[in-house]
């Protein structure tokens, strides 16, 4: 049997396709994240911070729905938060909550996104810039924003939060 020309553009466009389409640990590792420290407010100065009992998950203000939790009473000074690449905005809701007090506070960050080629197996992914952060003073003091540039695959800390004494 012969196979018309259009047979072997078509065969080989498959085969391109399927070996293209990597979803490997490679290529998922470094989901777009804004990664924070968590700082005590009192020292004037950045020093590290330890707070237990944190929770974390995300919120999505335009429908008014809580996301999963992404850390669920946890001892942390260093945060992971991934973001909506489908939107210039992410928000979360970060609690406290111990014996001796349960606090709220709520993290938006504002962003423009890049388009940006990763290889052949992973294909695009954005690069985000962080324009502003907006956030509740409850336990949170302030925020400071060190790299603004949230990379793909880069283990950077964006952020500094300084937390109430």
């Amino acid at each position: 049997m012969k196979i018309k020309p259009f047979g072997h553009v078509f065969l080989a466009a498959t085969i391109l396709l399927l070996v293209a389409c990597d979803e490997s640990s490679l290529c998922l590792s470094g989901q777009n994240a804004i990664q924070a420290g968590l700082y005590s407010g009192a020292s004037g100065e950045a020093k590290d911070t330890t707070l237990n009992g944190v929770y974390l998950w995300g919120y999505d203000e335009i429908n008014d729905v809580n996301l999963p939790l992404l850390i669920d009473s946890a001892r942390v000074q260093k945060m992971y938060m991934p973001t909506n690449i489908e939107r210039d905005t992410t928000s979360f809701v970060f609690r406290e909550q111990t014996i001796a007090s349960d606090i709220v506070d709520t993290i938006m960050f504002v962003y423009t996104r890049e388009l940006n080629y990763v290889s052949g197996d992973c294909g695009f992914t954005y690069n985000l810039h962080i324009d502003t952060v907006i956030h509740t003073i409850n336990i949170i003091d302030s925020i400071v924003v060190d790299y603004p540039s949230v990379l793909y695959n880069e283990n950077l800390e964006n952020v500094k939060i300084f937390i109430e004494p």
